[in-house]
C-alpha cells in the first residue's frame, strides 16, 4: 500500500492479507504516531529501492471504499490536467484535517447511538442538560452521537449526562438501504417547501436539463432577475426523486446563506453545506455524511463554494455552477491550480453527471463551447425576467463634466440627487467601490513618495476607525503600522492620502446625506460565522437605506426594495493590465446592474467614470452582452490569444530577489529547448507584477502555445511539454517554491 505526506509516497506491508483496495482508508504508523490515510494504490511487489528495508505494517482497515472508483479517477485526471502530483491533488480535495484526524474505531456501518435511560431519578439539570434529554426523547429516545454533536450537543455535555447515569452508549450497525428506481414518469418526491409556477422558458430549460443524456453540459443563460435558481432547485428535485445526489456551487461565501435558506425549505434534511467559512470538524462533518449517505443510498443536495466540487457524493446526477463566469471558482495557489467549472466536467465525465452552467453574463470559454458543429455544451435561455419586469437602464456620469463644472466631490451631483429620494419613497440602493479601506495610498506632498509595505511591493492602503484614528495595513500580507509623522524618503510631514474606499464613501455619505441609513458590506465588515448573513438579513429586513461594498456586493443577491445600483471609480475596474480586464469588467458591472429592480418598482444604474466612451462602457449602456462576446472573440482569435491559443505560468517564490530569479533562470534553461520544438514561446523570466510578497521575492515564466487542434476554444490543460512537477522541483534551490498554473485567468 502507498501512502502520501507533504509530497512524499510511503509504502506499508499488509502482511495480515487485509482485504485493503485503493479508495480505502486505513490505521497507519507515521513518525511514531497513528495517523489515519487513504489506500491510493496497490501492489503485489516491494519497489526495488525499498529491497532489504524495514517496511512497516498497515495497522488496520478503517473504511472500506472510502471514495468511489469514479471519485479516485476524477483525482488523477485532475492531477494530469493541472501538472501536479496524485498525492498533492489528494490534499487540496480532502477536507483539511481529515488524513491526520484521529482514527475512529469499527467498521463500516457501525456507528455509537446516545440513548436515554428512563429507568433513573432525574436529578436536577442545567439548561443545557435539559434540553438534550428533552431533543432525545423527541427522536424516540434514540439518536446517533454524530447528529447530536451537528445538532450544538458538545461530547462533553454528552459525557456529564453519562456520569449522571442519565444516557447511555451503544454500537448499532445500520442498514444500508436501497434505491428506490425511479417510475416511467419520474415522479416529483415529497418535500418540505413547494414548488412556484413556472414561467414558459423556465418550464423548457428544465424539461431540457431531465432529457439531457449523461455527461451532458448544458449553459443556462438567464437576464438577472430571470428565476435561475429556481431552475436549479426544480432541476435538483427531480434528480432526486431519481435517487441521485445534486451538487449546487456559488462562487462566493456571501452568496452560500440565501442559496441554503431557499434550498433547505425545499428539500429539509437532505441539504448539507461546504466550504471555507465552516470550521474544520464541520467539513469534516460534511464529508462523513456523503460517505454515509453512499453506504445507505440516500441521496443528499449539497451546497458549497470552490472546493466542494471534490465532496463525494455516490450516484452524483447533476452539478451546478451558478454564476460560473466568476473568477473565484479558480483556485491559483496552493496547487492544483484548477477551475471548479473545469473540474466538474471531468467528474461528469466519470459520473455521468449533467452540468449545469448558469450566468447572466457567461464567460467567453463557455459561450465558444456552445458554437459551431463542434460545440459541446447546450445552449438554454431565460431572455426576460420573472413578471416580465424590464432591465434598469444605465446612466453614465462623465466625471470630467463634474470637474470641469466645479464640482470636485467624490460623490457626482446625479448621485446626490438620486440618494436624496431614497429614503422618503421606502427605496434602497447598493453603491460598489473597488476598494475597501479609507484611502487608496498615502503620499508625500514634497517628494512625492508613496508608503509601502515593508513586506510586499504595493501600497498601503490607510484604514480609518469610527473614534478617527488611522492607521495603514497591506492587503496581501496584512501588516499593519501607524502611519507616522515623516516621510521616510525626504523627512517631510507633509503626508495626503489619495483615492477613496469603502469606508471613505460611506464617511463622504454621511457628510452629505446625513438622514440616509448606511452598512457597509466588505471584506472588514463581513468576517466570522454567518458574517454575509447577518449582514445582509439586517438590509433586507429595513434598517439601512444603501448598502456600501465591494465586488461581491455584486453576485446574486436578490434584495427587492433596491432600485438603485450605482459604481464609483469604475475606471479602476476597466484600465486593469490583464488580457481579460474587458470581459471581467463588463462581467461585474452588468451582474450590479441586476441588483436594481428586481421587484415591482423599476431600477436605475448609475456609472461614474472618466472614460465613458470605453467599449466596456458602451456595451454596458446597451446591455447586448452577446455582442461583446462576437467582438472579444475576433479581437483574440486575430491575435492568436487565449482561448484560440493555450497559456500556462510558472510562479516562483524564494527568499531573496537573486536566488528566486536564478532559480528562474534555470528553469527556463530547461524547458526551453522541449517547449520551442512543440511551438510554444518561452516569455521570462520576469519579476511578478507585485514583485514581493510577504518578505519573499517573485518571479515568473509566460508559456504560450497552440491550442489542441480538436478543440480550438478550450484549453484542457493536457499535453503540456513540460516535465513532471517533481523534476522542475529537483533543480530549484532550498527555499524556492514553483507552482504550475495550466491556465492562469490573470498573469
Amino acid at each position: 500500500m502507498e501512502a502520501g505526506r507533504e509530497g512524499q509516497v510511503f509504502t506499508y506491508a499488509n502482511p495480515e492479507g487485509l482485504p485493503i483496495n485503493p479508495g480505502d482508508l486505513v490505521e497507519v504508523r507515521l513518525q511514531g504516531r497513528r495517523q489515519a490515510g487513504l489506500v491510493v494504490a496497490c501492489s503485489g511487489c516491494l519497489p526495488t529501492e525499498l529491497e532489504g528495508k524495514t517496511i512497516l505494517p498497515v495497522v488496520r482497515l478503517l473504511q472500506a471504499a472510502a471514495v468511489e472508483p469514479a471519485w479516485q479517477g476524477l483525482i488523477a485526471a485532475v492531477a494530469t490536467q493541472c501538472h501536479t502530483s496524485l498525492f498533492r491533488t489528494l490534499r487540496s480535495a480532502l477536507p483539511s484535517g481529515w488524513l491526520g484526524q484521529r482514527p475512529q474505531r469499527g467498521g463500516a456501518g457501525r456507528r455509537v447511538q446516545v440513548v436515554v435511560r428512563t429507568d433513573e431519578s432525574v436529578p436536577e439539570l442545567r439548561a443545557r442538560q435539559q434540553a438534550l434529554l428533552e431533543y432525545l426523547e423527541a427522536h424516540a429516545g434514540r439518536q446517533l452521537l454524530r447528529d447530536l454533536v451537528q445538532a450544538g450537543y458538545g461530547h462533553r455535555l454528552i459525557a456529564g449526562l453519562e456520569t449522571l447515569q442519565l444516557i447511555r452508549r451503544e454500537t448499532v450497525t445500520l442498514p444500508r438501504a436501497t434505491p428506490v428506481p425511479p417510475g416511467p414518469q419520474d415522479p416529483q418526491p415529497a418535500l418540505p417547501g413547494a414548488s412556484p409556477s413556472l414561467t414558459p422558458a423556465q418550464a423548457e430549460a428544465v424539461a431540457a436539463v431531465a432529457a439531457a443524456p449523461p455527461c451532458q453540459a448544458l449553459l443556462l443563460w438567464g437576464v438577472t432577475g430571470a428565476g435561475k435558481t429556481e431552475v436549479y432547485l426544480q432541476a435538483a428535485a427531480r434528480e432526486l426523486a431519481r435517487g441521485n445526489s445534486v451538487l449546487i456551487l456559488a462562487p462566493e461565501i456571501g452568496l452560500i446563506p440565501q442559496l441554503l435558506d431557499r434550498c433547505r425549505a425545499r428539500f429539509g434534511s437532505r441539504v448539507i453545506e461546504s466550504h471555507s467559512g465552516l470550521g474544520e470538524g464541520q467539513r469534516v462533518a460534511s464529508w462523513r455524511r456523503c460517505l454515509e449517505a453512499g453506504e445507505r443510498g440516500e441521496a443528499l443536495l449539497a451546497v458549497g463554494t470552490r472546493s466542494a466540487i471534490f465532496l463525494p457524493l455516490a450516484r452524483l446526477g447533476l452539478i451546478v455552477l451558478d454564476e460560473e463566469h466568476d473568477s473565484s471558482y479558480k483556485q491559483d495557489s496552493p496547487m492544483p491550480c484548477y477551475h471548479a467549472r473545469e473540474v466538474a466536467r471531468l467528474r461528469a465525465t466519470h459520473s455521468g453527471a449533467r452540468v449545469l452552467l448558469g450566468s447572466a453574463t457567461p464567460s467567453l470559454d463557455t459561450w465558444l463551447r456552445c458554437q459551431g458543429p463542434k460545440a459541446d455544451t447546450h445552449l438554454l435561455r431565460l431572455p426576460e425576467r420573472i413578471g416580465q419586469r424590464p432591465l434598469p437602464p444605465v446612466r453614465v456620469v462623465d466625471m470630467r463634466m463634474e470637474l470641469a463644472e466645479g464640482h470636485r466631490r467624490l460623490l457626482s451631483r446625479a448621485l446626490i440627487g438620486r440618494l436624496e429620494h431614497l429614503r422618503e419613497r421606502g427605496e434602497q440602493a447598493v453603491i460598489l467601490v473597488p476598494r475597501r479601506g479609507y484611502r487608496t495610498f498615502l503620499s508625500c506632498r514634497s517628494c512625492g513618495a508613496v508608503v509601502h509595505c515593508p513586506h510586499c511591493d504595493v501600497a498601503l492602503t490607510v484604514h480609518r476607525q469610527d473614534s478617527g484614528r488611522e492607521w495603514l495595513r497591506c492587503h496581501w500580507c496584512d501588516h499593519r503600522q501607524d502611519p507616522g509623522q515623516r516621510c521616510g524618503a525626504c523627512g517631510s510631514s507633509a503626508f495626503k492620502p489619495f483615492g477613496a474606499g469603502t469606508q471613505r464613501v460611506m464617511e463622504q455619505l454621511a457628510d452629505e446625506l446625513a438622514e440616509l441609513r448606511l452598512l457597509r458590506f466588505d471584506h472588514d465588515t463581513t468576517r466570522g460565522r454567518d458574517g454575509h448573513r447577518r449582514l445582509l438579513e439586517r438590509f433586507a429586513a429595513g434598517e439601512a437605506d444603501v448598502l456600501v461594498g465591494t465586488q461581491m456586493l455584486a453576485k446574486g443577491m436578490d434584495l427587492p426594495r433596491v432600485t438603485l445600483a450605482a459604481v464609483l471609480a469604475a475606471d479602476s475596474l476597466l484600465h486593469r493590465p490583464d488580457l481579460r480586464a474587458g470581459e471581467h469588467s463588463l462581467q461585474l458591472l452588468l451582474q450590479l446592474a441586476g441588483r436594481a429592480g428586481r421587484g415591482e418598482r423599476p431600477g436605475e444604474v448609475l456609472v461614474q467614470t472618466y472614460t465613458p466612451e470605453h467599449p466596456v462602457i458602451r456595451h454596458l449602456v446597451d446591455g447586448r452582452y452577446e455582442r461583446f462576446l462576437e467582438e472579444e472573440a475576433k479581437l483574440r482569435q486575430q491575435g492568436g490569444l487565449v482561448p484560440f491559443s493555450r497559456a500556462c505560468l510558472l510562479r516562483l517564490a524564494g527568499p531573496t530577489a537573486t536566488t528566486t530569479a536564478t532559480a528562474a533562470t534555470a528553469l527556463v534553461e530547461m524547458v526551453r529547448g522541449p517547449l520551442e520544438l512543440a511551438g510554444w514561446w518561452v516569455i521570462g523570466p520576469a519579476p511578478a507584477p507585485v514583485a514581493r510578497v510577504a518578505g519573499r521575492s517573485r518571479w515568473q515564466v509566460l508559456l504560450h502555445g497552440p491550442a489542441s487542434p480538436d478543440a480550438p476554444w478550450t484549453n484542457d490543460g493536457l499535453g503540456l511539454p513540460l516535465p513532471p512537477e517533481a523534476s522542475l522541483r529537483r533543480i530549484l534551490p532550498q527555499g524556492v517554491s514553483l507552482t504550475i498554473d495550466p491556465d492562469p485567468l490573470e498573469l
